[in-house]
Parts: C-alpha cells; sequence; structure tokens
C-alpha cells in the first residue's frame, strides 16, 4: 500500500471512491477544499492505494497555531470502507501515512471524525490504534436519514401533520423550482438573503455571503449541487441546496420567510424538502441526510428543537455519530493545547 499527497490527477479517482464508499459525504469532496480555503483552514489532501486502487482518502483542514505549529482537522473522514475484509490493515497504513505527513508539516495532532453511527460495527476497526477517543465532534452530532423510495412508500413514512403539510402546500398553488447553473448567483444570493433571515429568527450567526456563493460555484460547477425555490405567484418563500454524492444527498443550507400572523398557510417549507428528496430520487440517490437535528432527549429550549421536530416529521432513522479520536503527534503540545482549552472554558463560565 502506498500513503501519499493526492494531486489534481487523482480528482476523478477521489469522487469515484467517495460516491461509492457509504462513510463518504461532501465534507471530503474534492470541491469543497475551496470552502476550506475561505474558511482559513486550507485542505491537505491524501490517498491510500492498494494494488494501484485509491482504497481511502482524508482531507485535512490546517489549523494555524501560534510559533508555527499546526492542528489537522478530518471533517466526517478518514473515508474507509469499514465493512471491507482489509479495512483494519487499511487503516494502519493511512494511520501510520498520516502521522508521518503531520509530523512533516509540524501538526501537533490530527482529529478524525468519521461518519460512523454509534455502535456501528466499523468502530471495532479503529479501537487499539493509538488513537485518543472522544464523545465530542465538531460537526453536528446527530442527523436524520430518510431512505428514499416511490412518491407513495415516502408519503407513509411521514407523520400525518407533514403529509397534511405538503398536500396543502400544493392545493395553496406553491411551486418548486430548481436552479443548477453555477454561474446563476441570483439563486444562491436570494438563499442566502433567506438563510440570514431565518437565522437572525433563531440568534445564530451568519455565514458571509462570499462563502456560499464559493460553495455554490464549486458544488454545484462539478454537477453535484442543487438550488430548490419554492414559490407562490412568483414570490419566494423558501429555498435549499441539496448536494449529491453518489447514492446520497445533504439537506445544506436553507432558509424561509417568515409567514404574517393571521395569513394563510402556505407550507412553503414543506412542499421544499418534499421536492429535494424526489429530486435527489430520480438522480439515482437512496439515502436523504437532513443534516443536523438536536441531540437525543434534548428539549424545548435546545437551539435546534424545532428543526429538529421539522425534520423529524420526514420520518427515516434518527443517526448519532461516533464521535471522534485524535492522533497525537506531538504529546507535550498536545497536552498543552488541551489545558488551554479547558482553562478557557472555566472563564468562560466564571464570566456568565
Amino acid at each position: 500500500m502506498e500513503f501519499r499527497p493526492a494531486t489534481d490527477g487523482d480528482a476523478d479517482a477521489w469522487q469515484a471512491f467517495l460516491a461509492a464508499t457509504p462513510s463518504g459525504d461532501f465534507l471530503h469532496d474534492w470541491a469543497w477544499a475551496d470552502v476550506a480555503a475561505f474558511d482559513g483552514q486550507p485542505q491537505r489532501r491524501y490517498v491510500l492505494v492498494d494494488a494501484g486502487e485509491v482504497v481511502a482518502i482524508v482531507a485535512a483542514q490546517e489549523r494555524k497555531l501560534p510559533g508555527g505549529r499546526a492542528f489537522w482537522y478530518v471533517p466526517h473522514g478518514p473515508v474507509v470502507d469499514w465493512d471491507a475484509p482489509h479495512s483494519a490493515e487499511r487503516l494502519r497504513g493511512l494511520l501510520i501515512g498520516l502521522r508521518i505527513a503531520a509530523r512533516e508539516h509540524r501538526a501537533i495532532a490530527v482529529k478524525l471524525e468519521p461518519r460512523l453511527a454509534a455502535g456501528s460495527p466499523g468502530l471495532a476497526v479503529l479501537r487499539g490504534r493509538g488513537l485518543r477517543a472522544s464523545s465530542d465532534t465538531l460537526q453536528v452530532g446527530q442527523t436524520r436519514i430518510v431512505e428514499l423510495a416511490d412518491d407513495e412508500t415516502l408519503l407513509a413514512g411521514f407523520d400525518k401533520d407533514t403529509r397534511y403539510a405538503v398536500r396543502r402546500s400544493e392545493r395553496e398553488g406553491v411551486v418548486v423550482e430548481v436552479a443548477s447553473n453555477a454561474a446563476d448567483l441570483a439563486a444562491i444570493d436570494a438563499l442566502h438573503e433567506l438563510v440570514g433571515e431565518t437565522q437572525r429568527r433563531a440568534g445564530f450567526p451568519m455565514p458571509p455571503l462570499e462563502r456560499y456563493r464559493i460553495a455554490w460555484r464549486s458544488l454545484a460547477g462539478a454537477g453535484r449541487a442543487a438550488i430548490l425555490e419554492a414559490r407562490l405567484e412568483g414570490e419566494l418563500l423558501a429555498s435549499g441546496m441539496v448536494v449529491l454524492e453518489g447514492t446520497r444527498s445533504f439537506y445544506l443550507f436553507s432558509g424561509s420567510r417568515r409567514e404574517e400572523r393571521g395569513a394563510p398557510k402556505r407550507y412553503a417549507s414543506y412542499a421544499l424538502q418534499w421536492a429535494m428528496m424526489r429530486l435527489a430520487r430520480d438522480r439515482g440517490v437512496t439515502h436523504h441526510d437532513l443534516w443536523g437535528i438536536a441531540p437525543p432527549g434534548a428539549g424545548p429550549e435546545h437551539a435546534w428543537h424545532g428543526v429538529g421536530l421539522f425534520k423529524k416529521g420526514f420520518g427515516g432513522t434518527e443517526v448519532v455519530w461516533a464521535g471522534s479520536w485524535d492522533l497525537v503527534v506531538d504529546p507535550t503540545l498536545y497536552r498543552l493545547r488541551a489545558a488551554a482549552g479547558i482553562m478557557r472554558g472555566w472563564l468562560r463560565a466564571a464570566r456568565r
């Protein structure tokens, strides 16, 4: 096996492996490197090759630290076929190569956050590798995944209120249009504006418009993203982006217009999600990831409680991710960084 930096010549093989491997998502899409660079966390990409075939990929986002050091973060990765017969051997080769590469680039540790569900048999491959396990994740730690099927079966999996909302939106005349031209910035700009309205209502910070534009140009330019717009008589009521990776789709950005008090309900967000699932299914997707819900047992006080209830209405299965693992390269600096993080947490708590 050979572990080496990925080159532009590997892009097609990288994407083909990502599309075919259940543990991959758009955070390891070749095009997502543009977004990571905008975030100030440029990617270092590596492939593990066995008998001329790509068998694992790693996109490590580099976070700069004082003194010329760095901390690497691998969101929803590495991407490995955890159920393959040689997965343990491949992971061993990957970790050896990743440790050497991180040391060469003065990284003190690499945080791995594979897309593995809690209790998954694949977790056995990670154990006994000298990794430091943590239940915390930098990505949202849980999601809901809907298995796509024909319209009748899909609707039967929704709760009754969601079925009503989908059908009512049709009766109200809500129409969903699809944009897929990466050069069309009007769709992404309008989506960003709606997301801004939604985020402000929830009290969340709003990512800059340019980040949305970069994600749109990169992913739609590669033919792996679309924006859906729910309209009533031409007025935009809700909008969302879907990303497609092989047989998986992801509900990425979304926003909606607040309905006026006393005005008829149009249920545009329900029409949008229904259309998104059908579009993904018609493009060969079998599983639709609603991308982030409140933790199990969280009550109405949780910031994501409302959106979690909305997504729950579309059925599917709640998935809790298994956590993260740190590959420690410099134990002394790693411990100092951890201690500094604890101290910052104490100070924040004291201020509150």
